[in-house]
């Protein structure tokens, strides 16, 4: 922590606790549990060590824990309860990837407004927990910024203010350490060391993390208000799904099954080989002209507006995969019409107002066109029967919904497409 070590100084080599450190750090690892239940897998995951004169404690990007034995025991040894809440700082910084984020930083970094920031950003947590930090430690009011902050933005303000005022945070101590995304302390072991000092490697690392999220939101469920508002922000955005924009899904599902049919290639005689053969005529091969149909559902449930988003999106991936516009079939299907409409173009496909859908009728009213289209591309809202059997083209559903898509056959691509 920050502001808890004068300029540092490793005066011997990094090592194994002893006996009596090791029982000192087991009581600080107590009573950080008692503050914090949800970080214990965090805590035993981290590898502890014996850093004579470091002056604090500190953390690698190996999760391997640098401590000054002469804070764990000792007439200068921290009480359990404070040795705790510096555990539980340094474990947050492992636990919130300080060290990957600053990676993230635009260059040149300033590893001071760095550690500040992260500081902060651990600290009112802690702090909101009731662990009992050591006096001076960095807080968001200590730096004039606001509580419940993340480090990013901590960092931002920081780098907004002139030299000399961010110098006056400085102590000349060394950070936290490279788990905290800051200079390696003194003594920092290698990356490569193995046996008991091998640490964690990233894999293991973001299966902590996870693990760590579970258990915020399961003790946020039980008991309301015991857990900071940042690390239940923090667990939301571990445990949440990547977010994949539905336009890049559908644009890869639509080239994709365009490209496989634009594969396939068969012989003809129309247009005969080049290499020619003396008394035989060679057949060339061809390459199919793609021709792709729109199934759009125009039922009231739908929504105009996000109707002519999914259109346009296929359109335009249409255009550039080489489709031309004669090769395009749109169908607009709903369960009031006695049979699909076709109509000249997507832009002149509006809603009608009808009840439910019968997608399996417009689905065979596209396979029957002339010619037979090699990709059947549906947009509906789901709420929809389906064939119960594949039919000779490569079927695409671009289904817009409030919740996930279900129901859809197993062998057609399915794109969710979130309503507005």
């Amino acid at each position: 922590m920050t502001a808890d070590a004068p300029g540092r100084a490793v005066t011997g080599p990094v090592r194994p606790l002893d006996q009596a450190e090791q029982r000192a750090f087991r009581l600080a690892r107590l009573a950080a549990g008692e503050a914090m239940p949800y970080l214990m897998h965090a805590l035993f995951a981290l590898t502890p060590l014996a850093a004579p004169g470091l002056g604090t404690f500190g953390v690698d990007a190996r999760w391997r824990l640098y401590m000054d034995p002469a804070l764990l025991t000792g007439p200068g040894a921290w009480p359990p309860r404070t040795a705790g809440a510096v555990l539980l700082h340094e474990a947050l910084h492992a636990v919130r990837d300080h060290a990957g984020r600053a990676d993230g930083l635009p260059a040149p970094r300033s590893d001071l407004a760095w550690n500040l920031a992260t500081d902060a950003e651990i600290n009112d947590d802690l702090l909101a927990a009731g662990a009992g930090l050591p006096d001076g430690a960095v807080t968001p009011g200590g730096l004039d910024l606001d509580d419940n902050g993340i480090a990013e933005e901590y960092y931002d303000a920081l780098t907004r203010r002139t030299a000399a005022a961010l110098a006056a945070f400085d102590d000349g101590s060394a950070g936290c350490g490279s788990g905290a995304g800051g200079p390696a302390l003194p003594g920092e072991l290698p990356g490569d060391a193995d046996g008991e000092a091998a640490g964690l490697g990233n894999a293991d690392a973001d299966l902590v993390r996870r693990r760590v999220a579970a258990d915020i939101k399961d003790s946020a469920g039980k008991a309301r208000g015991t857990v900071p508002a940042g690390m239940k922000r923090w667990a939301s955005d571990v445990l949440a799904p990547p977010v994949i924009p539905w336009t890049r899904v559908l644009r890869a599902a639509v080239r994709r099954a365009v490209a496989a049919q634009a594969g396939r290639t068969d012989y003809t005689y129309s247009r005969p080989a080049r290499r020619r053969v003396p008394r035989i005529i060679r057949p060339a091969m061809r390459g199919p002209a793609v021709i792709v149909a729109i199934v759009a559902d125009t039922s009231g449930s739908m929504s105009q507006s996000d109707l002519d988003a999914a259109l346009a999106e296929i359109s335009g991936v249409l255009r550039s995969s080489g489709i031309a516009r004669d090769q395009v079939r749109v169908l607009a299907c709903d369960a009031a019409a006695a049979a699909p409409q076709r109509v000249r173009s997507v832009r002149d496909i509006r809603l009608t107002g009808g009840g439910g859908t019968d997608m399996p009728a417009g689905i065979a009213a596209a396979a029957r066109l002339r010619p037979h289209p090699h990709v059947i591309v549906v947009l509906t809202d789901g709420e929809t029967p389906w064939p119960e059997r594949p039919g000779p083209a490569r079927l695409v559903c671009a289904v817009i919904s409030a919740e996930p898509p279900h129901g859809t056959p197993p062998w057609a691509v399915t794109v969710h497409i979130p309503a507005s």
